[in-house]
C-alpha cells in the first residue's frame, strides 16, 4: 500500500485538487483506493458525497473523515491490517499543527503542493524544514517518509518569472537544521498539474474517469474523448506514477 499525505502549512495551494486527481488516477488504473479527510474544511469528503449522489463515484474507493490525528493513525493501521487497499491519500489541514507529526509517521510520501509564488515557496520551506528536523525526534530516521514539493496549477506556457522561480528552487539550499543554515535543496516531484478547466469540472462533479464515461454516453462519435478531459486524465496518471516511483510500493515493500 502506498500512503500519500498531502501537507502544506497554508491553505489555498490545492491539496484537495491533488487528492482528487490521485484518487481519479488510482481508480482509472484499477487500484483499490481510500482517503482520509483530516482537514476541518471537509472539502474532500463533501466532494465524494456530491460525486456519489451524481453517479460519478466508485465503489472501489473507501472514504473516512476525522480531524483527530490519533484516529487517523488508527484508521491507517486498520487499513494496513486488512491489506486490501493499494493507495491511501490523506488530506490535512493547511496549518502548522503538531498533528503533522502523526500524519508524517504514517506516510510513505509527503507531497507539498505549491503554486509558483514566493509566498508558497516560503510555506513549503517551513514544511520541508519541519520534516527535516523531525529526523532528530524519530526513533529510526531511515523510516522517515520521502518528501517532495509538487508544482500545482502550472500554466501551460510558464512565464519567465515562473521559470526563474523553478530555477531558484532547484539551485538554492533552503532546508537545514535552522533558518540560517541550508544544507539541502527542496526536491521537486517530476510531475505537475497544470491549470486546467478539467480539474474544475472534477472538483464540481466527481472522478475524472467517471466524468469522461458520462460524457461519452451521450456525446456523438466525433465529440467522444474530448482532449480537455483525456489530457487531464493522462496528467493525473503521470502524477500517480511519479509518486509510486519516489516511494516504491509503500511500507510493505521497504
Amino acid at each position: 500500500m502506498l500512503t500519500i499525505t498531502l501537507m502544506n502549512q497554508k491553505g489555498g495551494a490545492g491539496k484537495s485538487t491533488v487528492a482528487r486527481a490521485l484518487l481519479s488516477a488510482g481508480d482509472s488504473n484499477g487500484l483499490r483506493c481510500a482517503f482520509i479527510d483530516a482537514d476541518q474544511t471537509g472539502n474532500l469528503a463533501r466532494w465524494a458525497m456530491r460525486a456519489a449522489e451524481g453517479g460519478l463515484w466508485s465503489d472501489a474507493i473507501d472514504a473516512y473523515q476525522t480531524i483527530d490525528a490519533e484516529e487517523v493513525a488508527e484508521i491507517v493501521d486498520e487499513i494496513a491490517t486488512e491489506n486490501n487497499i493499494d493507495l491511501l491519500v490523506i488530506d490535512t489541514a493547511g496549518d502548522a499543527s503538531r498533528d503533522h507529526d502523526v500524519f508524517a509517521v504514517v506516510a510513505d510520501l509527503i507531497l507539498c503542493p505549491i503554486m509558483l509564488s514566493r509566498s508558497d515557496i516560503e510555506t513549503a520551506r517551513g514544511t520541508a524544514n519541519f520534516l527535516y528536523r523531525m529526523k532528530d525526534r524519530a526513533e529510526d530516521p531511515s523510516q522517515m517518509p520521502a518528501f517532495r514539493i509538487m508544482l500545482n496549477r502550472v500554466a501551460s506556457r510558464p512565464s519567465k518569472g515562473d521559470r526563474e522561480i523553478i530555477d531558484a528552487l532547484q539551485a538554492t539550499k533552503l532546508v537545514g537544521p535552522n533558518e540560517n543554515t541550508g544544507l539541502e535543496v527542496m526536491q521537486i516531484l517530476g510531475a505537475v498539474l497544470q491549470e486546467r478547466e478539467a480539474y474544475k469540472t472534477m472538483d464540481r462533479e466527481g472522478l475524472l474517469g467517471h466524468v469522461l464515461a458520462r460524457h461519452n454516453e451521450t456525446a456523438p462519435g466525433f465529440a467522444k474523448h474530448p482532449k480537455h478531459l483525456t489530457n487531464a486524465i493522462t496528467e493525473a496518471d503521470k502524477l500517480l506514477a511519479a509518486c509510486f516511483a519516489v516511494a516504491g510500493g509503500g511500507h510493505d515493500d521497504r
